[in-house]
């Protein structure tokens, strides 16, 4: 595995238990930002599509003017949001996210049309309202994400094409 990824992994796993959820099941790695909510299992990624990351951000910052708070953090909170907000939502919405998820893979919906979903909106929310009440919280755990993401990219020789 990549050096310092266990770090990052830990960091984030604590975060959550320390201050959101002290009965969250686990942080791993993956090549996109993802989560379980029945199993409350997060997936982040060191190396997430950039369209799909600008695509949230600039749906994200539509809602909220904090926009000091890294892409990483930023996607990392919005699925622990899906975690802590899977209950509001009924068997319905749920069924309607997924399949407008299965026609935007099939590209018969277009792409954007994903961030209006429920399901998405409702766990953006909740990171948006957890910045809101936690700032300085999440901008010193952003400072020590990004400084361990700077030290895996350059150690693991990554290039992020800049």
């Amino acid at each position: 595995m990549l050096k310092y990824v266990d770090e990052l992994l830990e960091i984030c796993d604590c975060f959550i238990e320390d201050n959101i959820d002290d009965d969250f099941e686990s942080v791993d790695l993956s090549t996109d930002f993802e989560c379980y909510p029945n199993t409350k299992e997060v997936f982040i990624s060191i190396v997430a599509l950039e369209g799909a990351l600008r695509d949230f951000m600039h749906e994200l910052l539509l809602r909220t003017e904090i926009n000091d708070i890294s892409e990483f953090t930023w996607s990392f909170l919005h699925e622990v949001g899906h975690c802590q907000t899977d209950h509001l939502l009924g068997k319905r919405a749920k069924n309607h996210a997924r399949n407008i998820k299965r026609k935007i893979e099939r590209g018969s919906v277009p792409p954007l049309c994903y961030y209006t979903l429920a399901d998405e909106k409702v766990a953006t929310d909740w990171a948006i309202g957890f910045v809101e009440r936690n700032y300085e919280l999440v901008k010193a755990f952003d400072k020590n994400v990004l400084a361990i993401l700077n030290t895996i990219y350059l150690e693991n020789e990554i290039d992020l094409g800049a």
